[in-house]
């Protein structure tokens, strides 16, 4: 899973979530990808793992292979790493600075779980109407590790439901590209189809 842009509420989540997920599926990975990578914060997480009984999380800057916990140190590559999950986390849903982009991860076809506040992002609602997104209750943070946990085993677990979600996420970001090109096209072919209308007699001429 690659969780991107996370705040401390989500990263409390997610360290309870792969810890339990870890007892059972050994062969799990997490990439996270914090919203402010600064050495402050890096440091409190790697404490946050240690203590939740995670194997040391190795650092992207310090990365020599594969790393069961993975911390990206820099910005700028959320939207390329999320081409390397199987599966995403965004950020945002459980503070109050808002859900951050979860069209990042659906573009590559990978299906999507959030916070609970989630109803401020037209996109988030579109991607759980079709069918490409889960969004995790209004939980406390055991009930929400607990319940991100479960989904991210049937993910694991059931690869074609996982594909489907992911084909169903990246449907909706096609049609909103779709979308986009038929509302940029349709002025034109307004302007090019009517015809210009003339100045009644008698009307002042000027630039307005």
């Amino acid at each position: 899973m690659v969780a991107g842009s996370t705040w401390p509420a989500d990263e409390a989540v997610l360290l309870r979530a792969f810890a339990t997920l870890l007892q059972r599926r050994p062969d799990a990975r997490l990439i996270l990808v914090p919203h402010e990578p600064t050495a402050e914060h890096l440091v409190r997480l790697e404490q946050r793992a240690m203590a939740a009984g995670l194997p040391a999380a190795v650092r992207l800057s310090a990365a020599a292979g594969p790393a069961t916990l993975l911390l990206i140190d820099q910005v700028g590559v959320l939207a390329t790493l999320y081409g390397a999950g199987t599966m995403a986390y965004v950020g945002g849903g459980f503070g109050k600075a808002g859900l951050h982009s979860v069209l990042e991860p659906a573009a590559w076809s990978i299906p999507v779980v959030f916070g609970p506040r989630w109803r401020n992002s037209r996109d988030a609602a579109l991607l759980l109407q079709a069918g490409g997104a889960t969004a995790l209750g209004p939980y406390r943070v055991s009930g929400a590790g607990d319940a991100l946990q479960r989904q991210w085993e049937h993910w694991i677990a059931d690869d074609r439901a996982r594909q489907a979600g992911g084909q169903l996420a990246r449907e909706v970001v096609e049609r909103g590209v779709g979308a986009s090109e038929r509302g940029a096209r349709l002025p034109a072919q307004l302007i090019s189809t009517r015809s210009l209308r003339k100045s009644p007699p008698g009307a002042r001429s000027g630039r307005q």
